[in-house]
């Protein structure tokens, strides 16, 4: 399966997996790939590190949906604009994404439990799909090739959360990261919106981390 058919909250939990099976828990901000996802389908915009629900109108898509219904809920009849670090705090998604990267075949899910009863499940990510994601990353990250919109918010988060290390990024390709996750020098293919978004998203990913210890 192609990484280009992945959601951005997807490619972000994929990020997340160990090939031992468990997940980088400190990084676990997927609530900003939520709203970088929501931002590409026009659903949400940011503005300052604030978010503001541009069309509330039902997608058929789970997560979408409830996001959806809570960020009109939280903005009230005068459509207050909702705090985004704090959201991105409160938004823990992880499960639903992994449960949709199995059904995809993009995770491999292995049933355990610890002391017979306390659930530990292993999720081993498929190789080819997440290292294909990783190459275009990298690509970005020495300026190989110009980010597209997806890209450039995913290289966002991973600045953002702190998976540059982990991850593999050496000092030169992790000052790039740092940069696309300020909106700057991102080419032709990322429109304005985005690039100011990617920016808005890097540090609200930021402070939803330091908030909550993790990074």
């Amino acid at each position: 399966m192609s990484e280009t058919a992945l959601t951005l909250p997807e490619q972000f939990v994929l990020l997340l997996y160990k090939d031992n099976g468990s997940y980088r828990a400190m990084a676990d901000h997927t609530g900003a790939a939520e709203l970088g996802e929501l931002v590409l389908r026009g659903r949400v915009e940011l503005v300052g590190k604030k978010i503001r629900l541009v069309d509330s109108s039902a997608t058929g898509t789970g997560w979408v949906d409830e996001v959806t219904a809570w960020l009109k809920d939280r903005s009230g009849p005068k459509e207050k604009p909702v705090d985004a670090p704090r959201f991105i705090q409160r938004r823990k998604s992880r499960k639903t994404h992994v449960a949709t990267l199995v059904e995809r075949g993009v995770l491999r899910e292995e049933k355990k439990t610890f002391l017979g009863f306390i659930p530990g499940d292993k999720h081993y990510p498929d190789h080819a799909t997440r290292q294909a994601l990783l190459d275009e990353l990298h690509r970005v990250a020495r300026e190989e090739r110009e980010p597209d919109e997806r890209l450039a918010l995913l290289a966002a988060l991973v600045h953002a959360t702190g998976l540059s290390g982990p991850l593999g990024f050496d000092r030169a390709e992790r000052k790039r990261l740092k940069q696309i996750s300020k909106g700057e020098n991102l080419g032709k293919a990322v429109e304005a919106v985005i690039a100011s978004t990617v920016a808005v998203l890097g540090a609200a990913a930021a402070a939803g981390a330091a908030s909550s210890g993790g990074g």
